[in-house]
């Protein structure tokens, strides 16, 4: 029997970082852009599953990971952000064009969560709903910015990369990592 170290994990959020996705065929992506007021992020798998029932009972069952829903929220999306991530065009005034031919940009989009390092290689992502109030006498609130999308696997599948700076040999940091996006490449086991 095998005792595995397990440590609990604080709950932490502590950057957002995302490229565009330069080419689509190549999976190949640009520069690494970081936002530093994320609030939440949560990751939702999709699975694809089958049962084969035969006999009076259930005697295989597969499932499939299909995609990965995405929703957060962070502090501010800044212009750069909105025409990056949701395909807008910038005015010649400096604000955001909003059209209905607006197609979202594939993009990576990691965070840092405790010791856990995450990319997920190709999200498509869509404006969360804007909310407006007028502030009331004695009373201060704060505006968040939330978004949704879907995490999609890459031509050979992979979807998500994750490490833990805890493991056993693992020398990445989160300087090192969020450097640049670029495919994991697995462990070759030797007999």
């Amino acid at each position: 029997m095998t005792i595995l170290n397990e440590k609990p994990q604080k709950l932490s959020l502590k950057r957002i970082h995302y490229a565009l996705m330069t080419n689509e065929q190549t999976e190949t992506w640009g520069e690494v852009k970081t936002l530093t007021m994320p609030i939440s992020m949560t990751l939702t798998p999709n699975f694809s599953e089958a049962h084969l029932d035969a006999g009076d009972r259930v005697v295989d069952q597969e499932a499939q990971l299909d995609s990965i829903t995405i929703a957060g929220e962070t502090a501010d999306l800044p212009t750069e952000v909105l025409v990056d991530w949701y395909g807008h065009k910038k005015s010649a005034e400096g604000g955001i064009i909003t059209n209905s031919n607006d197609t979202p940009n594939p993009i990576a989009i990691g965070f840092e969560s405790g010791t856990k390092l995450v990319w997920l290689l190709k999200a498509k992502l869509k404006l969360g709903e804007e909310t407006n109030s007028t502030r009331k006498k004695g009373e201060t609130g704060y505006k968040v910015y939330p978004f949704g999308g879907e995490a999609l696997p890459l031509i050979d599948g992979v979807i998500k990369h994750t490490v833990d700076t805890r493991d056993a040999g693992v020398t990445v940091t989160a300087e090192t990592f969020f450097a640049s996006v670029a495919k994991p490449s697995e462990t070759v086991v030797t007999p």
